[in-house]
């Protein structure tokens, strides 16, 4: 009896630690949207945890297309700039290290969805739309807590 006791309870911890490390490993879930057409997102401001697995989609809901691109601090202004110089051939974005995640290139009522860890260092990371014209206006911030 004791033995059936112990073999249950094992069960039983099995499956709770399961279920935990289950939900630790879901990823938060975004979505953002431009804003009609009048070159923004519908949210500026997106707040995941440090390290944490994130669900993005763009739904791009516009007549234009758009893309979601997440930045190192300070050097978004660049990484516009530079994605113009890349141009269409590389769906205009200058991926390199501080490039931290993007979507693609997204046409007029489609969507792309991404997964990405957030950084592990708690802070302000920009995103930008780098379609050439658009990373004016059309940013955020996500904020790493």
């Amino acid at each position: 009896m004791k033995s059936k006791s112990h073999k249950l309870m094992a069960i039983a911890a099995s499956v709770f630690f399961t279920l935990l490390m289950a939900s630790a490993a879901e990823a938060a879930s975004l979505t953002i949207a431009p804003k009609g057409e009048q070159l923004l997102f519908d949210k500026t401001a997106l707040t995941v945890k440090a390290g944490e697995k994130v669900k993005l989609t763009l739904n791009n809901t516009s007549g234009m297309q758009h893309n979601w691109v997440l930045v190192m601090p300070g050097t978004a202004d660049k990484i516009a700039q530079d994605s113009i110089t890349a141009g269409a051939a590389k769906g205009w974005l200058a991926l390199g290290p501080n490039v931290l995640a993007h979507t693609k290139l997204v046409d007029p009522k489609k969507s792309d969805t991404i997964e990405f860890v957030a950084p592990t260092k708690p802070g302000d990371y920009p995103f930008v739309c780098t379609f050439p014209g658009h990373a004016m206006t059309m940013k955020g911030i996500l904020t790493v807590k």
